[in-house]
């Protein structure tokens, strides 16, 4: 950097910190001039909690994650081409149409209708929905939903 291009950035660090300097907090100036009216201030008491204050319930692992164990058995899908998604059902709310298919936990073909996945979860998806897509013209897909029910691992069967 020369001298021309950094002559700017330097006034503005000196005009920013006059500025500041001169909007001061005040407490100076003629001890006889009186506003009138009294102010008074009273502080706020602050509750603090220390970590030692915290109570944990003792088989409350801290995890922020729980097991999900998927078996698709979907024998009638058996000979045909299929794949599966399984997404986060919060916005899709068990509409195929809704879900965000970019951020699947799973996307797979099934062997004969069949397949296993072993998920791990993040503890705020509270709801999880399957689409299986069938290859096959003026075929719609097979939706299925599962709710967390706040186990630290869960078994899902689709079938």
């Amino acid at each position: 950097m020369n001298i021309k291009s950094t002559m700017p950035l330097f006034s503005s660090i000196l005009a920013s910190m006059t500025l500041m300097t001169g909007c001061g907090g005040g407490g100076g100036g003629d001890e006889g001039a009186s506003s009138g009216g009294s102010a008074s201030f009273t502080a706020a008491s602050a509750q603090t909690q220390s970590i030692t204050d915290l109570s944990i319930s003792y088989d409350n692992s801290l995890e922020s994650v729980y097991q999900v164990d998927v078996d698709v058995v979907l024998n009638q899908l058996a000979g045909k081409d299929a794949y599966i998604s399984i997404c986060d059902n919060a916005e899709a709310q068990g509409d195929p149409n809704q879900v965000d298919y970019d951020n699947c936990l799973v996307k797979s073909s099934l062997e004969d209708g069949l397949a296993e996945f072993d998920l791990r979860v993040v503890n705020h998806c509270e709801s999880l929905i399957a689409v299986v897509w069938v290859m096959e013209p003026d075929q719609t897909p097979l939706v299925y939903t599962f709710d967390h029910d706040g186990q630290k691992q869960s078994s899902w069967l689709i079938q």
